[in-house]
């Protein structure tokens, strides 16, 4: 959940300064404004997706990777994340 003057260029620049090799894609799947996110707030939800070439990656490091994203959106965009 974020303020609705983020963008999603804003989320996709932050997200990718940060990521390691290993994330492949990343994909806005839905928009939500409305009752329960809040004034002034909108809920956007994303997709990432990282694989190594090399490998396979173990879910402690899928999930590491996904926490250096999730951490720099809350301090890039005060971004409130939610799992699930």
């Amino acid at each position: 959940i974020v303020d609705t003057s983020v963008t999603h260029r804003q989320i996709i620049e932050i997200a990718e300064k940060v990521a390691p090799k290993e994330l492949e894609t990343i994909e806005l799947f839905d928009i939500f404004r409305g009752e329960g996110i809040g004034e002034g707030k909108k809920s956007l939800a994303y997709s990432f997706s990282y694989r190594s070439l090399e490998r396979t990656l173990t879910d402690d490091e899928a999930n590491g990777f996904h926490k250096l994203v999730s951490d720099a959106l809350v301090e890039g965009v005060n971004a409130k994340i939610r799992d699930h």
